[in-house]
């Protein structure tokens, strides 16, 4: 008698292992809007109305009758629509500037959304008293110089001179001579976040320090920054590490004066990309994945251990399957906690750079 190897024993499934889940997740909120109740004497009015609007069939003996209920009624809605459309016309001809008032309100939006974003710059500095022509010079090269060394004082890194900075200080600085504002948002709504947006700098961090009159010189101009808590907070703000510098005299309200910019920055370049959406994405999409495929292994276990007899084709081709979504399971499991910790790793490595 032939003695037969014993069969092969399910491989129970590999318990999931706790994934954990990104520090920085987004989190996206939808808000159901409420069907409008339905006001129970407001139905019975349309109920009354459709009522009466319906058309009552007459016995033939009224149809002349009828027939002159219709000619005045047509004659009512002709009279009432030539009143309409001549209303129409009216208003069209009354309102016909509402396109350009439309355009006026949305450029008061967007000058206000400018306003806000530049909220947080200081007030524009302007100087108290007039100095010498001598000492009255201002030096790109000294503004900087300056404002690093009060940066080296407190401890705080010293600013690069940025060329695209220089570039928007100096765009500043001719648009308020050339309209005639001293501020930080222009007329039209055009500000330092704007310029540095249509020359293309990238940044992660962006300030302003706005200075007109006559100072002592470049030491004199940072002292006055320096003096005055919202501009020292820029000139000492660690975030920043370029800075970009523009400065001459003019003609600024019938004087002679002088207008300064400091425009700070912080590029986006200075700290590693932010963590990959489509990163986050598959880790979503695996989760599921590895939750559908964990039911299914639960129900094919059971499936194995109630199954008559314990032996047979059908019996190792089930174990088969079970013991081939076992090894699925733990790959994705493995590939997907690597995912994990790699996002993890870039939200770390983006936030400590902000």
């Amino acid at each position: 008698m032939d003695i037969l190897p014993p069969e092969p024993s399910p491989i129970p499934p590999v318990p999931p292992s706790p994934i954990p889940k990104p520090d920085l997740e987004p989190v996206t909120e939808t808000v159901s809007i409420p069907k409008p109740e339905t006001d129970p004497e407001m139905e019975e009015e349309v109920q009354e109305q459709e009522e009466a609007q319906k058309v009552v069939v007459v016995p033939n003996l009224k149809a002349a009758a009828d027939r002159r209920k219709r000619a005045w009624r047509n004659l009512i809605f002709i009279i009432l629509g030539a009143a309409i459309a001549g209303g129409v016309f009216w208003a069209f001809r009354e309102f016909s500037t509402m396109p350009l008032e439309k355009l006026a309100a949305f450029e008061t939006q967007v000058t206000s959304e400018v306003q806000q974003a530049t909220a947080t710059f200081p007030a524009p500095l302007k100087a108290s008293q007039r100095t010498s022509q001598k000492n009255a010079t201002l030096t790109i090269s000294g503004i900087i110089t300056d404002t690093n060394a009060a940066r080296s004082a407190s401890s705080v890194a010293p600013l690069a001179e940025n060329a695209t900075l220089d570039g928007i200080a100096t765009i500043r600085l001719e648009d308020m001579f050339a309209h005639q504002y001293f501020a930080h948002v222009s007329p039209t709504g055009e500000s330092a976040l704007t310029v540095a947006s249509s020359v293309g700098y990238d940044h992660l961090a962006l300030g302003e320090n706005l200075a007109e009159g006559w100072f002592a010189g470049d030491q004199g101009l940072v002292t006055a920054w320096m003096n005055s808590p919202g501009h020292r907070a820029n000139i000492l703000d660690a975030h920043y590490t370029q800075i970009g510098v523009a400065a001459r005299e003019g003609i600024f309200n019938g004087q002679q004066a002088w207008i300064a910019v400091q425009v700070f920055g912080k590029p986006a370049s200075a700290c590693p990309p932010a963590p990959d959406p489509s990163l986050e994405a598959a880790i979503t999409n695996a989760e599921g994945a590895l939750a559908a495929m964990s039911s299914e292994l639960l129900q094919m276990k059971q499936q194995i251990e109630t199954m008559q007899p314990q032996s047979g084709a059908t019996y190792n081709d089930k174990v088969s399957q079970y013991n081939t979504l076992v090894s699925q399971y733990n790959t994705l499991a493995s590939q997907t906690k690597a995912e994990v910790a790699a996002y993890n790793a870039a939200v770390k490595a983006y936030n400590s750079c902000l």
